[in-house]
């Protein structure tokens, strides 16, 4: 919002300069951004008076003006069509910078004397667009004639405007009266209330203004005006609309800006001629209504929005914008006058709604006071029977079924203190509140203050007790509280478990050779199909980790995409999609993302949000080189990097075996578990599942796993790490078993069996020949022992070897080989 000072001192005495001003106001919570000066470069121009004009002996187009400014008598030579004897006019000397007025980007020029078609020119009569006012440039400014003669232009025209950015809950400082009262408050002067017409010794109506809709439309009031004559607005006018920001269209709609812009209530003028039955409706639009607004645009409305109809048809969006029907233009003579309140969340709505904000939207969806409405009215009233001479007020009607009432809040003296943290004198706590406008009374014993504070209606934004403490502390000066350090003890830091296992999860995997991916939270029906081999998610079930029906899947009412209108059930889809191009360009992709995935709960209810981990391998295994696997990635690679991660974390993890997936290759796929709780799912894509996604004959290779359940197994030792004391000893284990035995079973065996004394065991080979007899084989482990206190004896591993060919025996069936 741009405060151009000369408007503002119209209301408040300022002694200050811009930038003080500005500054005081920003610490007091009104944020000023910037400060335009209006008149900055205008040296050597001044109010000058035409004395006379005569025609140009050589042009027929130009005119020789005497003006004098002054002790300046000069000849200028012009061809403005509006100069005329006996005007005021902004004249420029021989030095002055002004802008070129017939240049798209006007640039400063120093104008310098010089003869045109024989006649020399001592200076210049100047446009707006020359000084900079506005674009217009057809003919000369014309001054008020009460200018001064000689004085320079800067002091009379010459203005600073300063642009504040008004946070939504300050509607009450959103208009050129707000700032003032804040102003006051804060230099400690008188506001003074601009002039208003007594619309209460007018005649009132019963018949002008009807509400059908009283929860959306709190206060209307309608002024009827007669001998309107619609045409261009005085000079002043036109001036503070342009400081402001506003352009100017004629006298009835720029007063009705004005006001909105001095007052912070939004106005509307019909014209009652076009008006059926010469009255308005306030109620919600019909299924289906359309109407064309003043930007010409034809909308569609719908029944929750609020609507100003006439007697057969809607002739204004309430609080957004009037309809084309009933337009002010220059045929217009009878004028109704519309201020109203209207509620700030149907307005808010009807306007992101109808994709249309206006200058009125964006005040009526802060909340308005209702009170303004009759201030506004009658300060528009009398600006129109100004700028309309020969105009009249014929009748009014106030619609106002429930008055607005003040709130008061009581509470202890010594709050303040307490909020604060300094005293402050109850004289002066009285004082700041009385000058923002509050009532005050302070009761009780010198020991026993208490503060009763009856809050403004335009004040929506103090609603606690806290808030008219912040009133007091915003006015006597943040700068006045002082600087303290914290005392006490500082609390022990909290780590979230949570995200240190994401961090950990993210640092292990990149050092096996991963890479970390981040992609949309939202996927497609199809991508879910692919993902199960074509079947439809409906039937098979989707997900991967975590099975859920595609129709119970959290969708958006409002996607980014079309064609992506779900939150991601699983990160398979979003992994396998980054992963097929990327196979584009290298042999080896190794791919992984540490994120959240939405499953649906019960009906209307928010969904869970597990973090899971994808995981996602394919190409071949080693890049090119002499001593390098060529082969190709599979499962095992997968499964060993979870391995790797497990074992990084502390976790005991097994894996078994899954034949009933629809994503994943049966025979190449297994669960993981941990706590006899399933975590995750590691495998192979089905090849058709796999060629779907255009990875063609390569293998693919996945995984994914709940973080949030892997959290309750990892048991790692954030201790300080210790270098064992004594060596340890290896000893390889070949153990017979039968072939269709999974070798982790033979490994937990194992692992139970070697008790705490095994610090590591790793699979080595595996074996199967005739010798070992039909449907037999054998794994090989090497398990490494130590003891933290002393060297293994052979005894002590003799007695080891022992339980662990007992246990093998006993468990998996087993038997270790010679």
């Amino acid at each position: 919002m741009k405060v151009p000072l000369r408007w503002l001192e119209d209301f408040v005495t300022v002694d200050l300069t811009p930038e003080e001003l500005a500054h005081r106001l920003t610490m007091a919570g009104l944020e000023a951004e910037r400060i335009e000066f209006t008149g900055a470069d205008w040296d050597n121009v001044f109010v000058g008076s035409v004395a006379g004009v005569d025609p140009h002996p050589g042009a027929d187009r130009l005119v020789l003006a005497e003006v004098h400014a002054d002790d300046h008598h000069l000849t200028v030579v012009t061809g403005a069509p509006n100069i005329a004897a006996g005007q005021k006019v902004a004249v420029a000397l021989a030095g002055a910078r002004l802008r070129d007025g017939y240049a798209d980007v006007p640039k400063l020029k120093t104008l310098k004397p010089g003869a045109i078609r024989g006649v020399r020119s001592e200076g210049m009569v100047c446009s707006e667009k020359e000084l900079g006012l506005s674009d217009e440039h057809e003919g000369i400014l014309i001054l008020d004639p009460d200018a001064p003669e000689g004085a320079p232009l800067r002091d009379w025209l010459g203005d600073a405007v300063i642009e504040f950015e008004i946070t939504p809950n300050l509607v009450h400082a959103f208009s050129i009266m707000g700032i003032a009262r804040e102003v006051a408050a804060l230099t400690r002067q008188s506001i003074r209330s601009p002039e208003t017409a007594d619309l209460a010794s007018m005649p009132a109506a019963d018949s002008l203004v009807t509400i059908e809709a009283d929860d959306l439309c709190s206060r209307y009031l309608g002024v009827v005006l007669d001998g309107i004559e619609v045409g261009p607005s005085p000079a002043w006018l036109v001036r503070r609309l342009q400081a402001a920001g506003v352009r100017s269209i004629n006298n009835v709609v720029d007063v009705t800006n004005y006001v909105m812009l001095e007052i912070g209530q939004p106005l509307h003028a019909f014209d009652l001629d076009r008006l059926h039955g010469h009255r308005v409706i306030v109620g919600r639009a019909e299924p289906g209504e359309r109407m064309e607004t003043l930007d010409h645009q034809e909308r569609s409305l719908t029944p929750d929005m609020l609507l100003i109809r006439d007697a057969d048809r809607p002739v204004a969006i309430a609080g957004v914008m009037g309809g084309i029907e009933s337009e002010v233009d220059d045929n217009t003579t009878h004028l109704l006058l519309e201020s109203a309140t209207f509620d700030m969340l149907s307005v808010r709505h009807t306007a992101r709604d109808l994709k249309l904000r206006t200058d009125a939207s964006a005040r009526f969806e802060r909340g308005l006071d209702p009170e303004l409405v009759g201030v506004a009215a009658a300060r528009a009233t009398q600006l129109l029977l100004e700028v309309c001479p020969g105009s009249r007020v014929t009748h009014h009607q106030d619609v106002y079924p429930h008055p607005v009432s003040h709130r008061t809040f009581s509470f202890p003296f010594p709050r303040i203190k307490r909020v604060l943290g300094i005293p402050i004198d109850a004289n002066t706590v009285c004082d700041v509140l009385t000058r923002l406008g509050f009532e005050v009374t302070l009761s009780g014993s010198a020991e026993d203050h208490r503060l009763t504070v009856t809050v403004p209606t335009y004040r929506p934004d103090v609603t606690l007790a806290e808030d008219v403490i912040e009133e007091v502390a915003r006015i006597v000066g943040y700068d006045a509280l002082p600087e303290t350090l914290p005392t006490g003890r500082l609390p022990h830091v909290k780590r979230d478990p949570l995200y240190r296992l994401q961090t950990d999860i993210r640092d292990v995997l990149a050092a096996a050779g991963c890479y970390e991916v981040i992609t949309y939270v939202t996927q497609s029906d199809l991508d879910l199909t692919l993902l199960t081999s074509g079947r439809g998610p409906e039937d098979a079930g989707v997900g991967f980790l975590h099975r859920r029906a595609v129709s119970s899947l959290v969708r958006l009412v409002n996607p980014l995409q079309s064609d992506a209108n779900m939150l991601r059930p699983t990160l398979l889809p979003s992994l396998l999609k980054v992963a097929v191009e990327n196979r584009k360009h290298t042999e080896s992709v190794r791919l992984f993302e540490v994120a959240r995935v939405y499953l649906p709960t019960s009906r209307n209810a928010l969904p869970e949000e597990p973090a899971t981990l994808g995981l996602v391998m394919t190409g071949k295994r080693e890049p090119l080189n002499r001593f390098g696997d060529r082969g190709e990635i599979d499962y095992w690679d997968v499964k060993g990097t979870l391995e790797a991660l497990f074992e990084s974390l502390g976790v005991t993890a097994g894996f078994a075996a899954v034949t009933d997936n629809d994503t994943l290759h049966p025979g190449r796929s297994a669960t993981a578990t941990a706590q006899d709780r399933i975590v995750g799912l590691v495998g192979e894509l089905r090849p058709d599942v796999a060629r779907q996604w255009g990875f063609g004959d390569d293998r693919v290779a996945v995984a994914e796993i709940n973080v949030q359940e892997l959290l309750s197994a990892v048991t790692k030792d954030e201790g300080p790490i210790t270098a064992p004391r004594f060596l340890p000893v290896e000893q390889d284990f070949a153990i017979v078993v039968d072939a269709a035995m999974p070798a982790a079973r033979v490994a937990d065996a194992l692992r139970t069996a070697a008790g705490p004394l095994a610090t590591s065991m790793t699979l080595f080979d595996v074996y199967e020949g005739a010798q070992l007899g039909e449907n037999k084989k054998s794994l090989a482990f090497r398990v490494s022992f130590t003891a933290p206190d002393r060297a293994l004896t052979d005894a002590e591993l003799n007695k080891t070897r022992g339980r662990i060919e007992n246990v093998l025996k006993q468990q998996v069936g087993g038997t270790l080989r010679a």
